[in-house]
């Protein structure tokens, strides 16, 4: 699955369970913005594949994740 196959897969996953988002362009990349009742979260698809997500609320580094772990991340921590 290319990087474009990816975002459009985790953005089908936030609509299908009803969690809004925002999309930006960063750097060289497309980031996903969006908020859980805890956390405040920033998912960046880059090019080449990588995806990387830094999370404001607990202090968390920037970490480099696959698609299917921010996916059932984000999914569990916005619907509880």
């Amino acid at each position: 699955m290319n990087s474009f196959e990816q975002l459009l897969e985790f953005i089908s996953r936030l609509r299908d369970s009803r969690i809004p988002f925002d999309l930006k362009c960063v750097r060289d990349a497309i980031m996903v913005a969006l908020r859980s009742p805890s956390k405040y979260y920033e998912i960046e698809f880059f090019a080449d594949g990588r995806i990387e997500v830094q999370t404001f609320g607990p202090p968390r580094p920037v970490q480099t994740v696959t698609l299917r772990e921010i996916t059932d991340r984000v999914v569990r921590d916005v619907n509880g």
